[in-house]
């Protein structure tokens, strides 16, 4: 029941995001970078991927992003790679600078030994972003729960991420 009130949930951010570009005409991707600490690991492996995110209000956007990384843990290949949506809050400091803070749900699939399995998780973020002329680059700390029904198992990345934008019109 959880996992299909998450798809739910997924589902209809993602619906939003596409909402929100189809109104403000404009959506950002981010290639993504960072350092990713899992449960039962020793170290940080390298983890990466890409987002996208549309504003909704001058303070906040819907972001989704798909990332992956591989490590080692119990002795054992393992890989991540979570699905996630956001909703984001920020403001302008300066005109450039841009802290924000945000929460969301993720579709996780994690492949130890060969093995397959799929989970529902959420992750809170906070980061710093820096605008150049229709080009932005930051840094951002996200705070993970790879799986709902295991709340005590935890995670974390560290992101560099550097975005360009687009523009989108969508008619009906």
């Amino acid at each position: 029941m959880k996992k299909l009130l998450l798809v739910g949930l997924v589902v209809g951010l993602l619906g939003g995001l596409v909402a929100g570009v189809s109104f403000a005409g404009t959506i950002d991707i981010s290639g993504r970078a960072g350092l990713f600490t899992a449960p039962g690991a020793s170290g940080t492996s390298a983890m990466y991927g890409l987002s996208a995110s549309a504003k909704l209000t001058d303070s906040l956007s819907l972001r989704g992003a798909v990332e992956t990384t591989s490590y080692t843990a119990n002795g054992l290949a393992t890989t991540y790679t979570p699905v996630t949506v956001d909703l984001i809050y920020s403001q302008t400091v300066g005109g450039l600078l841009h802290p924000y803070a945000g929460a969301g749900v993720s579709y996780n699939s994690t492949t130890v030994g060969g093995a397959t399995t799929s989970s529902a998780g959420a992750q809170a973020e906070a980061g710093l972003r820096f605008d150049f002329n229709g080009f932005s680059a930051g840094v951002e700390y996200r705070y993970i729960i790879p799986d709902l029904n295991h709340t005590n198992v935890n995670a974390s990345s560290y992101n560099a991420y550097a975005t360009g934008s687009f523009s989108q019109s969508l008619s009906f």
